[in-house]
């Protein structure tokens, strides 16, 4: 393969998403690195540390759900010790903030008194479709959801999932969209802004959930709408919610979509813990001049007989 120019890594941290960002591909000693929700901070660490990274140009937190930041605070007292952080993006999206939530914002606020960190608030004002947050001269990225009259909607019908930031990676060969809990409403509202919205990577949003046309825009015209030819779902297993949805993989099956998932669920029927509850684990995207490479860090899928690891 080519010299490659850009790597994004999802990290397996069962259920939950964790993402980096490499603009500059993890070799560069002028690299700029963007952090895409927070689970694991140990986890997230390792990776940095693995790859020398000192300055972290931008974290993102998608969405105030554990399953998406509960690694946040221990994360930011660990790496600030020896690093820097330039900037949080973030979102206030729950009426009655959770005690997580309480304590990553009394975080925010007490770094930034010290003058270490600029806050950006995860919303775009309604005249603007993308907003870019950082660029190379490779890629951009750009927050594309949501505006302030969808952020506030949904605040309003305390529909939290649908305040979740939703970002596009955007370069000539290949377009990354985070996704983070969209559900389908929220899907509706960007989609009707931005029906040219294409990406050949999506992260798929809520970890697999399936959404039908009762809630706004169903699943199978977003996927249509979106055109991926690959998709990563991050989760693991969980009893509540039970994800990936079925459906979800059928359709995805049924539409010749490659499915990259982090780890084994209920849905596979198998022993998880046989295998280390890894599927494919971490899965990097590796991007040249001219292709990108999808890479894993396991492929324990070919165990299994089952519809979500059939060719």
């Amino acid at each position: 393969m080519e010299s490659e120019n850009q790597r994004v890594k999802f990290l397996d941290v069962g259920h939950g998403d964790s993402s980096v960002i490499y603009l500059n591909s993890g070799h560069s000693e002028n690299e700029n690195v963007v952090i895409v929700d927070i689970v694991d901070s140990d986890k997230l660490l390792t990776e940095l540390t693995s790859h020398k990274i000192k300055v972290v140009d931008l974290i993102i937190i998608s969405h105030s759900d554990a399953d998406q930041c509960r690694g946040v605070n221990d994360f930011l007292e660990k790496y600030m010790a020896v690093g820097i952080v330039k900037n949080i993006c973030f979102n206030l999206d729950k009426r009655q903030p959770t005690k997580t939530m309480k304590l990553i914002l009394k975080k925010f606020i007490e770094i930034y008194q010290k003058q270490r960190i600029t806050l950006l608030m995860g919303q775009n004002d309604t005249s603007v479709q993308k907003r870019e947050l950082i660029s190379n001269d490779k890629s951009k990225l750009f927050l594309i959801y949501p505006n302030v009259a969808e952020s506030t909607e949904a605040y309003l019908k305390n529909d939290t999932n649908n305040t979740s930031i939703v970002c596009l990676l955007e370069n000539d060969v290949c377009n990354v969209l985070f996704s983070g809990d969209l559900e389908g409403s929220g899907w509706e509202k960007l989609l009707e802004r931005m029906p040219e919205l294409k990406c050949e990577v999506l992260k798929m949003p809520h970890h697999g959930a399936f959404y039908d046309e009762k809630s706004g825009i169903g699943l199978k015209q977003i996927l249509e709408i979106l055109q991926p030819r690959d998709v990563i779902i991050s989760s693991g297993d969980n009893k509540k919610y039970k994800h990936p949805d079925m459906q979800t993989i059928e359709l995805l099956k049924e539409k010749n979509i490659k499915v990259y998932c982090t780890e084994f669920t209920s849905l596979c029927h198998c022993n998880a813990n046989e295998f280390n509850r890894k599927c494919y684990g971490d899965i990097e995207i590796a991007v040249t001049d001219t292709a990108y490479e999808i890479r894993t860090e396991k492929e324990n899928f070919s165990l299994l007989n089952h519809i979500a690891c059939q060719e």
